[in-house]
């Protein structure tokens, strides 16, 4: 085994994990801020989400902001405050590995990251891409040395595909390499284009070759239980949120039933009982 996929191991020690997104509600500052529930409705919400991920058997778990609509590159203080609370009262209940993200700011990520002892951060780590909240143009350089500054152990899973246009023309199998070679990524991640959306199979395919057999390529979109046999092939690892939601609605409630079925067709494909 290399390396790098060591550190995919490391995480935890499974055939293609798993990981259920928690996304959480819109936190105090934001536009959508639900103000008469206060924080306390937020954390409700997302111990809910977590309790149905892991009464369903999944691996770990996604942290991710998603509520946080529309989203800023440099997010407020409170909004990193918040969410370090959130992550560390919510995990520390389930023992489980787990990664964050915070949309979308890649230097809250990590620094969330690393305060609640997270496994990974997904980020946007390299090349220059266009997205709904403007142009996203994240400094490798910048980010691989805070990392170092604080002695951290956490995984980067880059981002070179989802809800955003690369600029430049510049193809898939390119992007992804110059997230591992430049970047320096533990792991290459793809999104489609709008959350829950499948990805395209020839970008999983450029993927896994500019990857060579020794950087995982995680599917982070798109995966369902109607979808899984065609998707498993092409991904090392796995991040589900939307296709579990009640009505399949990024906004709602993980549906617990939809989510049993998803891990027993994945534990059905590992060979495991």
């Amino acid at each position: 085994m290399s390396e790098a996929f060591a550190v995919l191991e490391k995480i935890v020690n499974v055939k293609k994990p798993v990981f259920g997104m928690v996304h959480f509600p819109a936190l105090p500052g934001t536009p959508m801020f639900d103000v008469a529930g206060g924080l306390k409705r937020v954390r409700d919400i997302a111990l809910r989400d977590a309790e149905a991920l892991a009464e369903a058997g999944f691996d770990g778990f996604m942290f991710s902001n998603e509520g946080d609509r529309p989203y800023l590159s440099d997010v407020s203080k409170y909004t990193v405050a918040a969410m370090t609370r959130l992550v560390s009262e919510i995990s520390q209940k389930f023992g489980k590995p787990f990664g964050v993200s915070v949309l979308a700011d890649p230097l809250a990520a990590i620094s969330v990251g690393e305060a609640v002892e997270a496994n990974f951060v997904r980020i946007f780590l390299s090349w220059v891409f266009a997205s709904d909240w403007g142009i996203v143009s994240p400094d490798a350089g910048m980010l691989q040395r805070y990392k170092m500054q604080l002695g951290s152990k956490l995984a980067i899973f880059a981002n070179i595909s989802g809800h955003t246009a690369p600029l430049g023309n510049r193809s898939t199998y390119d992007i992804a390499r110059g997230a591992i070679k430049f970047g320096l990524a533990d792991a290459v991640c793809l999104a489609g284009t709008t959350a829950g959306s499948e990805i395209d199979i020839a970008d999983l395919e450029q993927a896994r070759n500019a990857a060579a057999g020794t950087t995982p390529v995680v599917i982070g979109t798109g995966v369902s239980i109607e979808n899984l046999e065609s998707m498993y092939p092409y991904g090392d690892a796995f991040i589900v949120g939307t296709s579990l939601k009640v009505d399949g609605d990024t906004f709602r409630p993980i549906d617990p039933e939809r989510a049993k079925i998803f891990m027993k067709k994945i534990r059905s494909m590992r060979g495991q009982a």
